[in-house]
């Protein structure tokens, strides 16, 4: 196979070749310039200049930003717990160890919540005009004609205590005096004590303890609001701080708070987060049992996505359930709540920062029905281990239809990039951990609705994408996901000695892709999903695109992946951002939910469409929407979905923001797929167990150039960089 610069678009103009193929041809070339130090795509060892590397929290933090564009107030993480700014200036949503969100507003989110605080000044109530989100903190402001008010809000590190700092500038020429008072929700009389309120919930049986260190000048008859006088001289400012903590039922906790106390836990706060965050990218740190790739590069637009998306996931990371190490899916959730499909977004990610919790975490998955349930929920203890495995027989799907796939690729991820092969052999209830994967693999064979079925029936709207009611029964997605598993458990049996039973999923898989290849419309670049009563519905979703691109991309001829991606590139790449779904879809009005519908997508889809497009042959297309969709990530991290919103949303250059509709949370781990596509796409490590380590089309230049270091393989690590004659692959030198 010639690696010539007339050979590397063969996608778009000649014959196809397909990723194991690139793979398993560049493997003895590769092996050679890691033993020789010679690049296989240039021989500039030094590198490219100038390269930047991981930014700080603060460089992350955003701009401010207009209040009342948003459908989502900042959000506040501390490793345990979830807090959620209120539209005024100082409410804090708040209700440790509980389900935060209760249901979609028309404007924001309703909340479950301890008693919230207010705060007028002169008798006037403020709500935010504009506000920032940070990592470590969220801030909130007004500006009236001659006073700012800026109010900064900190969570005490892996505790249950939220920080106020409430700045008051006087931006006038003139000496002004203010009065400012804080009441709160549910407070009864507390005696002469002008330093603390005690607000009472029921409802949660808890307690929220405000105190003042900067003592109010007093406190009215009935003790339920404290009020101070600022006198500020001109261009000068002032500030009140304060603290709420909780406590369960009515217990009242003792001491007062200093100001000592405060300043050291405000700086805490931050000093935890930035360590920590630092730690995800340093090898042998005392904090992940791994790390995270650092991304070097001038690149400015991938580089904010990488670190935003690596970002996402240390916001979404607990230290308080049974997996000290637990990517929950969003914080408003109830406390531990894990999607499987979420969660494997990021995969390859997981399985290089936190190995040992992943292996940890995906013995428990293993020993879960996959077909039951969309999640399985942490708590502080492990559940018990089954004696063994019983699942339903026959046509059983319960829970989400990503399930099989979901699980099967984390265990696969982690064997991939640890070479921890001795995993398989562990036992997983009366199984093991091999035996758990051919059941994903095989899993499709319980959903043959009839026996005369080539391809597996994954269920109703619920069981898929929720929303879209056509969305349905034989779809192409997951049964090309089928096609991956097989042929990629195949390879582990076959290295096993099993030849026969390797050749037997490959023939299979062979029949299933052809299958799949049935539900192809021709010329049009989409696919149909087939109903029980026999009609074929025309799907125009990213879902099939990117599943289907991403795991049959060897199956399809160039027609078709021409086809496929004219028909993103149509219908659903904005200037911004992306449509899940077309607006052209039979299904597009009845299924306007802004993750899977035509007014937005879930914050996964931009990446998994970019990673196919560019298995497809279109990586000059692909990194310009990727590079595109940047500013959409305006307030921080990534979200469960961004929706176009306003009188022009059916635009091509549409606003976009965080969706709350529908109960869209305001963060997300599926915002790690954009990590993961820039580690296995545009650096091409897509690592095999027990295969030397070989990289995605080492020869097709990316269109970018930086470098990816400390990239974990086995007990190894590697720099791998992209330049502008594709990728050079380098053995790091052992510390």
């Amino acid at each position: 196979m010639g690696h010539k610069a007339g050979n590397r678009n063969r996608a778009r103009h000649g014959t196809v070749l397909t990723r194991r193929e690139f793979c398993e041809a560049g493997a003895s070339a590769i092996a050679f310039a890691l033993a020789s130090g010679k690049s296989l795509a240039s021989s500039n060892e030094s590198g490219p200049a100038n390269l930047t590397g991981v930014p700080t929290l603060d460089e992350l933090g955003t701009e401010w930003l207009d209040c009342s564009q948003l459908a989502h107030m900042p959000s506040l993480h501390n490793f345990h717990e979830m807090a959620a700014c209120a539209p005024d200036l100082i409410g804090v949503n708040f209700l440790p160890g509980g389900q935060l969100y209760k249901d979609s507003g028309p404007r924001w989110f309703i909340y479950n919540t301890l008693p919230l605080c207010r705060m007028t000044v002169d008798g006037t109530a403020y709500d935010s005009m504009s506000c920032r989100w940070f990592a470590y903190q969220a801030v909130r402001r007004v500006q009236t004609s001659d006073l700012e008010i800026v109010t900064t809000n900190r969570l005490v590190m892996e505790d249950t205590t939220i920080l106020w700092r409430v700045e008051f500038k006087n931006t006038s020429s003139m000496v002004k005096t203010v009065r400012v008072k804080i009441d709160i929700d549910g407070v009864r009389g507390n005696g002469a004590d002008h330093n603390r309120l005690i607000a009472r919930s029921q409802e949660f049986a808890m307690s929220a303890i405000y105190e003042f260190p900067d003592r109010p000048i007093e406190k009215n008859v009935e003790g339920a609001s404290v009020e101070w006088e600022l006198n500020l001289p001109p261009k000068q400012h002032s500030e009140i701080r304060f603290v709420m903590k909780v406590s369960k039922g009515n217990a009242s906790p003792s001491g007062a708070v200093s100001p000592s106390w405060f300043e050291s836990e405000w700086d805490r706060a931050k000093k935890v987060w930035m360590d920590r965050w630092s730690s995800a990218f340093t090898p042998g740190n005392t904090f992940f049992s791994g790390n995270a790739p650092t991304l070097l590069t001038q690149d400015t637009a991938v580089r904010e996505i990488y670190y935003r998306s690596v970002l996402t996931l240390m916001v979404l990371l607990r230290t308080n359930l049974w997996s000290d190490r637990t990517f929950i899916t969003s914080g408003e959730r109830a406390k531990g709540t894990v999607f499987y499909w979420d969660t494997s977004l990021f995969s390859t990610l997981f399985a290089m920062l936190e190995p040992k919790q992943m292996k940890a975490q995906i013995k428990l998955f293993l020993e879960q029905d996959p077909h039951a349930d969309a999640v399985i929920v942490f708590k502080t203890t492990r559940p018990p281990s089954p004696e063994r495995i019983d699942t339903p027989k026959g046509w059983d799907l319960r829970g989400y239809a990503a399930n099989d796939l979901s699980i099967f690729r984390l265990a696969w991820s982690y064997l991939s990039v640890t070479q921890d092969k001795e995993f398989l052999h562990e036992k997983i209830a009366d199984q093991t951990v091999n035996e758990r994967l051919e059941v994903l693999a095989t899993d499709w064979k319980k959903l043959l609705w009839t026996p005369s079925d080539r391809l597996a029936d994954y269920g109703e709207a619920p069981n898929l994408l929720e929303c879209v009611p056509t969305y349905i029964n034989k779809v192409p997605s997951f049964n090309a996901a089928n096609v991956w598993m097989m042929r990629e458990y195949a390879d582990i049996v076959d290295r096993a000695g099993k030849h026969d039973e390797a050749n037997e999923l490959r023939r299979e898989s062979a029949d299933m892709a052809q299958a799949v290849m049935t539900l192809y419309e021709p010329g049009k670049g989409v696919w149909v999903s087939l109903h029980r009563d026999g009609s074929r519905v025309e799907m125009r979703h990213c879902y099939d695109f990117a599943t289907v691109g991403r795991f049959m991309a060897g199956d399809l001829p160039v027609p078709v992946r021409q086809e496929m991606v004219a028909f993103v590139e149509r219908e659903l790449l904005m200037e911004k951002w992306m449509r899940a779904q077309s607006m052209l879809d039979v299904a597009a009005a009845n299924s306007d939910r802004p993750d899977h519908g035509p007014m937005g997508a879930y914050d996964a889809w931009p990446a998994v469409t970019v990673d196919a497009m560019c298995i497809l042959g279109y990586w000059k297309d692909a990194l310009t929407f990727l590079r595109r969709t940047r500013v959409a990530v305006y307030e921080g991290v990534y979200a469960q979905a961004h929706e176009f919103y306003g009188p022009r949303r059916r635009e091509y250059d549409a606003p976009v923001r965080i969706a709350q509709r529908e109960g869209c949370m305001r963060e997300c781990t599926g915002g790690g797929a954009f990590a993961e596509t820039i580690i296995n796409t545009l650096f091409g490590y897509i690592p095999k167990l027990e295969k030397k380590l070989t990289l995605l089309e080492p020869y097709t230049p990316r269109g970018f150039t930086g470098e990816l270091r400390h990239v974990r393989f086995g007990r190894e690590q590697f720099t791998i960089r992209s330049g502008d004659a594709g990728l050079y692959l380098r053995l790091e030198a052992k510390a």
